[in-house]
């Protein structure tokens, strides 16, 4: 569900800074919750790192966004 609500968010034409960085945390949020199951072997370790990899694309596109909001 964050995944999808990034996405939206990413193709939205002008989001605002809060709802960037609320995505941005809750993005952090489910990498971290992904990779703490992925360790543990309660979650698929390809299917796991094929997540952690598209959501730090993710984070790293909504950062790019949040920069360009700033300036």
């Amino acid at each position: 569900m964050t995944i999808d609500k990034a996405r939206k968010l990413l193709e939205t034409i002008n989001p605002s800074k809060s709802q960037l960085l609320d995505c941005l945390e809750d993005l952090c949020k489910e990498y971290g919750y992904i990779q703490g199951m992925t360790i543990a072997s309660l979650r698929d370790l390809i299917s796991g790192r094929k997540t952690l990899a598209e959501i730090q694309l993710l984070i790293e596109q909504i950062k790019q966004k949040i920069k360009c909001t700033t300036n």
